[in-house]
């Protein structure tokens, strides 16, 4: 089997491997059951320009990857775990094709571009952004696809892919704002400005620019007659501004200091990062008399300039570095190859295996005495065992066996390691993250006119409990409190979701405070209330 064919059967299985547990769990909090309630109200209304939550506008992300949950929901039979995970999980198979066409068309041999996606695939941010609900799988596919677009363009002069590059990058714009051109744009323009080719290459044209303000700015056109028809103006300014200029100048949660990205590699990139790192140290220290190649000099802007230009603001995700993985990766297999003899390496690699192993069989023997081990079987054995089967039949030659036996063993023991998270643990933890139980409990209270009301909302209320919620601020100041409170006094079957530690404090302040329901979801003590009408003291603490 060549490893054209290998690979597209390895993307398969990956993608088997990421969206078969979700049909073992419910969407988790918080950005689960946000995205596919967003979804799910854009179908309802038919409004795909405007995303709402809750039937209010939705801010905080554009449209594309809600577009995607819609589609997906049409294959999946609702707007369930599936419709959310799907676009996400084959966005990740499709990035493995796609890493290994980067570093080919970056002049590397088969060898290493197939290692390159090994190592992509076999990474836990990679495995964990691929298998949840979330958008920056999504994102990072459209950047990885732009740049593959753009590379074929500088190398092989094909104008029309630079064309199509930048209209992709229109896209990734409207599923997470102005990254999806900024990252793959300022990482193609850091290369040529090192290898001193910036002015002779042209990037911008009427055709490129066209392409990428096509899907932006036919979508802006629509949302701004639509916010100023609709006297929607502060969601106009939220979208373009605060959730981008704003946020990136001035962050307001998520702060983190400016070497957070040295830190989150090395778990996030694990088990790789061990070899990146020393790679990384072994560029630094012989970075005088060492002559990078062009292709080395393409990676390494796509690596630092996205390290560099998300570490600028104070608020830092690791997902959000994610698009430069691809980088990452194949500086990574390129490394090993190098240094393939190297006793060190040979051995991390088997402690790391036998790390994964132990972990997997801890895992499966531990769910089969618990009786955790039921009917998932077919994601815990059967595929990683057809992942194995494969990468053994692609890699059988005997003069590939030295390289690639430094990378084999820790993938593997990785694919068995993740197989068995997704498919025991969990389904095991869906209970205590699901709101569907917490739902479940306190719908028993409630008839078709009741009214709940909730602070610090979340979409799983509704998406589980299919019915609006009444919202209020957030619970960190006593005006906010009060207004909660003044609801429930007047409204007639009125109820309440509150934090277990507010509900003390309402206790405190002399409020008569009933709990009906009361359960933790995830790291969340909640409960469900309803105010008495008579009060023994209306006083505050």
């Amino acid at each position: 089997m060549n490893k054209k064919t290998g690979l597209i059967l390895f993307a398969l299985l990956f993608f088997l491997l990421n969206f078969l547990p979700s049909f073992k769990r419910d969407l988790w909090e918080p950005d689960e059951p946000r995205f596919v309630l967003v979804a799910k109200e854009m179908v309802e209304s038919g409004n795909f320009v405007m995303p709402h939550r809750n039937k209010r506008p939705y801010p905080d992300k554009p449209p594309f990857y809600f577009w995607t949950i819609a589609l997906s929901s049409k294959l999946t039979g609702g707007f369930n775990t599936q419709a959310g995970i799907l676009p996400v999980a084959l966005s990740g198979a499709f990035s493995i094709i796609l890493v290994f066409l980067i570093a080919l068309k970056l002049g590397y041999s088969e060898d290493i571009a197939f290692a390159s996606s090994l190592i992509f695939a076999s990474c836990v941010k990679v495995w964990w952004q691929s298998s949840h609900a979330q958008i920056d799988m999504v994102l990072s596919f459209l950047v990885y696809l732009s740049v593959y677009l753009a590379l074929l363009y500088l190398k092989d002069k094909k104008e029309n892919m630079l064309v199509l590059s930048f209209f992709i990058m229109g896209v990734a714009t409207l599923t997470k704002g102005p990254v999806g051109l900024i990252i793959p744009l300022g990482a193609i323009i850091t290369y040529l400005l090192w290898i001193n080719k910036w002015q002779e290459t042209k990037l911008f044209s009427f055709k490129t620019i066209f392409a990428y303000l096509f899907p932006v700015g036919l979508w802006l056109i629509l949302l701004i007659y639509q916010s100023l028809s609709g006297e929607q103006t502060a969601y106009l300014e939220n979208i373009l501004f605060k959730q981008t200029v704003v946020r990136f100048a001035k962050s307001w949660h998520h702060f983190q200091p400016v070497y957070y990205y040295a830190k989150v590699l090395i778990y996030d990139f694990f088990p790789w990062s061990i070899f990146l790192y020393y790679f990384l140290w072994h560029l630094w220290k012989n970075r005088k008399e060492l002559k990078l190649s062009d292709s080395e000099k393409f990676l390494l802007s796509w690596f630092l300039f996205t390290v560099v230009f998300f570490s600028i603001p104070n608020g830092k995700r690791g997902l959000y570095i994610l698009p430069m993985y691809p980088a990452i990766s194949t500086l990574t297999a390129e490394f090993l190859f190098k240094f393939k003899e190297k006793k060190w390496i040979k051995t991390t690699g088997i402690l790391v295996s036998i790390l994964f192993i132990s972990g997997y069989l801890f895992i499966l023997f531990y769910s089969i005495n618990k009786s955790f081990f039921k009917d998932t079987s077919f994601v815990i054995l059967e595929i990683p065992i057809l992942i194995s089967l494969l990468l053994i039949l692609i890699l059988r030659k005997e003069k590939e066996k030295t390289y690639f036996s430094n990378i084999i063993k820790p993938a593997i023991t990785f694919f068995f390691l993740t197989a068995a998270i997704s498919g025991i643990i969990f389904p095991h933890l869906n209970k205590r993250n699901s709101m569907r139980y917490f739902v479940k409990e306190y719908q028993r209270f409630l008839n078709k006119d009741s009214k709940i009301a909730i602070a610090q909302f979340r979409s799983a209320h509704v998406l589980y409990g299919d019915r609006n919620l009444v919202e209020f601020p957030y619970q960190n100041e006593e005006d906010n409190i009060d207004l909660f409170v003044k609801y429930l006094r007047e409204t007639p079957n009125s109820f309440g979701i509150v934090k277990k530690l507010w509900c003390e404090r309402l206790k405190r302040m002399g409020i008569p405070v009933k709990v009906l329901a009361e359960r933790k979801v995830g790291s969340k003590d909640l409960c469900f209330i309803k105010i008495e009408k008579k009060e023994r003291n209306n006083g505050k603490d």
